[in-house]
């Protein structure tokens, strides 16, 4: 985690940036301006998706910035000293030498850090609703949310006890504090650390294995490897910290080393100097004074033909860049000292050279101490039962926040009037005297914290994923689709409905083209996607509603004959209906998601609909009615609030759907005064504050407003 190039110093703290960080910084860079902005603010220019990314994750990672600088700030009070703050691939350290005062001091380090977070959270939330109110841009909100969402993320997950994350080092404040030792508090906590890395792997790979949580799935494998090495390591520290307190540099070095002078040869320094001496480096000095520091590994890197040659000088370590400590100085500080260079520090006083003191004499002195105190003192005190159970749940929660798990969450949707989003030119149009409302299902992907709430408080219905996205089909693959099936919807709605008014239509298609099959699905071994069905039973496929049609016209368990053309190449096979629950649109099929290949429908009038991020063809019977009653001079909607679902055809007939008893609900908080559905689905709905209507068809739609209307 060392700084690759240095970014800035803030009041003297140098701050810098591990090559990793670029990695990670690019990653986020394209996750947020090519998905995330995209999706959640449909509709913008791709050059404010980029403005909006480069913002975004330059602000992140100043967030995560400031999170370390409080933690640095508050170090600095705390009277210990600062090497700098590093961005690097799991986001950002702040690196401070020596132990801490204090099981306080150490409290209040920790906290400093998700303080910041939190204070930021609060106030990017505050500037989100700010914005909202003001009517700024969506470019503008949309970065104040994701960071104030960033913020609480960063608060939360430091927060777990897991040490070496922040919470881990409050519990270790704790446990220091109650325990009275400081190395017994780094075992527990680090216990604690290992024990959320082994949780974060288990979660990760239930995130793979199940392909829900896709590439997240490895990340969390990584954290959670890290995790454990970084708590080994504390530990490590811990040890090194007891074994080196109190003691000074004269306490480990090795005094009065042999020296050498800087005019020697190498072959003179190898065979005079060296043999016999179990030494692997000497101070070179000239009139008493360190010129710098020879090594066995430096000479023998001389050709031994030159060795005769090459002197001392010449070779050695020089002195301005050797780490120098004085016999006096504490051992923690010296340290750092040795962490540089050639790993080893030239012991100086009174400017002159009296000892040499190294790695190897550290970890000597650190073995020695474990020698003599095995068990370790005891503590005063046991932590408890209680502390560990409210770190078992907060592990717990934090991991289930992280998982990902295969299923959806169906609550009510938004309720929109698609009158206002239809724009009708070349033909007479009647201004509309009501409303008809496109009612949606709201489709969540839960982690597994919200999943466990939802099923508790039933605020959500949760299925399976494969119910929502065919196991084979990518996430977005199928939202793609989804939408394409949506603005098919409201051309076929367009279609109908011309045709109900006695307005000529001509269609045309080249069949049905298989985008999608559902795994474990009649149709499942036999189709594949890009296959284009051109006929069944005998009968042309034209447009997709026609094989739809087919095949539910007739009971599950009936045989089809299909004609399916695939490349080049024109087959028959023949398969059987069945029920499938798990097609978003439920009902008898043979389990494939297609759409009209080269779909094309001339229409007397020129139509044009609003944009909207909706997918899926259940808004076709809400838009025929909407256009019907505007190419109708009757008025139908009678100044009515009509809400309405179903798939529709070509022939105004209407087909089934899913999330009927969600859309009901979502309908009663519309006020809306009546709901057409699929006939043969009233029956799921349980919702009784509105008024539901079974249609099988436009036509018969559009007779029951007529008759309602009039009573």
């Amino acid at each position: 985690m060392e700084s690759t190039f240095t970014i800035v110093r803030i009041r003297g703290i140098r701050v810098g940036a591990n090559w990793t960080w670029l990695i990670v910084f690019t990653l986020v860079l394209w996750s947020l301006t090519s998905t995330m902005f995209p999706q959640t603010y449909p509709g913008l220019s791709r050059t404010a998706y980029i403005g909006m990314g480069i913002t975004a994750a330059v602000l992140l990672f100043g967030s995560v910035l400031l999170h370390e600088l409080g933690h640095a700030l508050r170090a600095i009070k705390e009277g210990m000293r600062i090497h700098g703050i590093t961005l690097w691939l799991l986001g950002g350290v702040a690196q401070f030498s020596g132990m801490f005062p204090r099981a306080g001091a150490e409290f209040r380090i920790a906290v400093a850090g998700p303080a910041v977070s939190a204070l930021l959270a609060v106030s990017l939330w505050l500037v989100t609703l700010g914005s909202k109110a003001v009517g700024l841009p969506d470019a503008i909100v949309g970065v104040a949310d994701y960071l104030a969402r960033i913020n609480v993320i960063l608060f939360a997950f430091n927060l777990v006890p897991a040490l070496p994350l922040d919470g881990g080092r409050v519990l270790r404040s704790w446990l220091w504090n109650r325990l009275g030792n400081f190395q017994h508090a780094t075992v527990l906590a680090a216990r604690a650390g290992i024990g959320f890395g082994i949780l974060l792997i288990a979660t990760g790979l239930l995130d793979f294995l199940t392909g829900a949580g896709g590439a997240g799935g490895l990340w969390l494998l990584f954290l959670g490897w890290f995790l454990i090495q970084a708590a080994q390591a504390e530990t490590q520290a811990a040890f090194l910290q007891e074994a080196l307190r109190g003691r000074r540099v004269a306490d480990l070095m090795t005094p009065d080393p042999v020296t050498v002078g800087p005019s020697l040869t190498i072959d003179r320094f190898l065979d005079g100097v060296v043999t016999g001496r179990g030494h692997s480096t000497y101070p070179v000095v000239d009139y008493g004074g360190l010129r710098g520091l020879m090594s066995l590994q430096r000479a023998g890197a001389v050709p031994s033909d030159k060795r005769a040659r090459r002197t001392v000088s010449q070779q050695m370590w020089p002195a301005h860049d050797l780490p120098v400590v004085h016999p006096e100085q504490p051992m923690e500080d010296a340290l750092d000292v040795l962490m540089q260079g050639p790993r080893r520090a030239v012991v100086v006083k009174d400017e002159r050279v009296v000892g040499i003191v190294s790695l190897v004499d550290v970890m000597r002195a650190i073995e020695l101490e474990q020698l003599r105190r095995t068990a370790g003192p005891t503590p005063r005190r046991s932590a408890g039962v209680a502390v560990w159970v409210v770190v078992g749940a907060l592990m717990l929660a934090a991991a289930s926040y992280l998982l990902t798990p295969p299923i959806v969450a169906l609550r009510p949707g938004a309720t929109l009037d698609v009158s206002t989003d239809i724009s009708i030119t070349g033909v007479p149009v009647d201004q509309l005297d009501g409303r008809y409302l496109l009612t949606s299902v709201e489709l969540d992907r839960p982690n597994g914290l919200e999943a466990m709430y939802l099923a508790v408080t039933n605020q959500a219905e949760l299925v399976p994923l494969s119910q929502i996205i065919p196991e084979d089909a990518g996430e977005r693959l199928h939202l793609r689709q989804q939408r394409e099936l949506f603005r098919q919807s409201q051309t076929l709605a367009a279609a109908a409905a011309a045709r109900v008014t006695g307005m000529p239509v001509s269609v045309s298609g080249k069949g049905a083209r298989v985008v999608d099959v559902v795994s474990s699905s009649p149709a499942a071994s036999v189709l594949e996607p890009g296959d284009v069905i051109v006929g069944v039973d005998g009968r042309p496929v034209r447009i997709a509603s026609d094989l739809q049609t087919a095949l539910t016209s007739r009971p599950a368990g009936s045989a089809f004959e299909l004609t399916v053309v695939r490349g080049d190449v024109q087959l028959t096979t023949e398969l059987e209906s069945r029920r499938l629950e798990q097609l978003p649109e439920g009902g008898v099929g043979i389990g494939v998601v297609i759409t009209t290949r080269d779909f094309v429908v001339d229409l007397p009038f020129e139509i044009e609909f609003r944009e909207r991020n909706i997918g899926g063809p259940s808004a076709g019977l809400a838009y025929a009615l909407a256009i019907t009653d505007m190419l109708d001079p009757q008025d139908i909607a009678a100044q009515r609030t009509i809400g309405a679902t179903g798939t529709i055809d070509l022939d105004g007939k209407v087909g089934p759907i899913g999330g009927v008893d969600e859309k009901a609900a979502a309908l009663v908080e519309a006020d809306a005064d009546l709901f057409l559905v699929p006939e043969r689905q009233v029956d799921e709905i349980s919702k009784n504050e509105i008024e539901v209507r079974g249609v099988s068809s436009l036509e018969e739609a559009i007779t029951l407003l007529g008759l309602t209307g009039t009573t």
